[in-house]
């Protein structure tokens, strides 16, 4: 009998609809502390007006994740991994 071998990839991808509010914040906050995942996406949809410092994200832990390439275009973001 061969070897077998279990990956779990821990990701998360979340359109929040609200970031600008404190309690999704918070909640976002609250997320990535009980989760421990090892990828978020984080989208933001209703926002009536852009603010930088409200982005489109996606993090990673470095710990588990190893990018070795990725690529932004206009709508998409490309991440190549290890």
């Amino acid at each position: 009998m061969g070897l077998c071998c279990v990956i779990v990839m821990k990701l998360i991808s979340w359109n929040i609809r609200g970031l600008g509010g404190f309690e999704k914040r918070r909640k976002v906050c609250q997320l990535v502390r009980e989760k421990q995942q090892f990828i978020l996406c984080i989208q933001e949809t209703k926002l009536p007006v852009f603010d930088v410092t409200k982005l489109l994200v996606t993090i990673w832990d470095t710990k588990e994740v190893e990018v070795w390439s990725s690529m932004s275009f206009e709508h998409v973001l490309v991440i190549f991994e290890d």
